[in-house]
């Protein structure tokens, strides 16, 4: 499925752009990026990878806010950010990447049944992805203001 699709099955919607859910979204990305770090700190290394990604998701929310777009699905939030930031140079496909790969990760965690047994350096390597993403998204946002 496509950006198309995601709209055809009302995955996405337009609305009407909200500054203050922009704002709120990119307050909740900071605030799972802290408590990613904690979590990373005291060993739960799986749980600071969720909520790495789960920074990210709603740094990403904040654009599709600020563009007056609303989301049902995580992978056309993907498909978005391709079309409208990557292919307009905003947004690096690398940034992309790593959110979509974090979230293919989240949903195997969330509801696969196999068990998965994270690393540090997993973690590690997700917090650092998560912190840049959410810095780069601040940085687009601040442009627009």
């Amino acid at each position: 499925m496509r950006l198309k699709g995601c709209y055809d099955k009302g995955l996405l919607r337009k609305r009407r752009p909200d500054p203050g859910k922009s704002k709120r979204a990119m307050e909740l990305a900071h605030k799972d990026l802290e408590r990613a770090k904690r979590l990373l700190e005291s060993e739960f290394y799986m749980e600071s990878r969720l909520l790495s990604y789960t920074g990210m998701f709603q740094a990403a929310r904040a654009l599709l806010f600020k563009d007056g777009v609303f989301e049902r699905s995580h992978f056309c939030v993907v498909e978005y950010l391709k079309e409208n930031y990557v292919k307009k140079h905003i947004l690096d496909i690398s940034h992309v990447n790593w959110l979509d790969t974090l979230r293919v990760i989240r949903h195997e965690s969330l509801y696969g049944l196999d068990i998965v047994d994270e690393s540090l350096e997993d973690a590690e390597d997700s917090y650092d992805k998560a912190s840049r993403f959410i810095d780069r998204i601040l940085h687009i946002l601040d442009k627009d203001i």
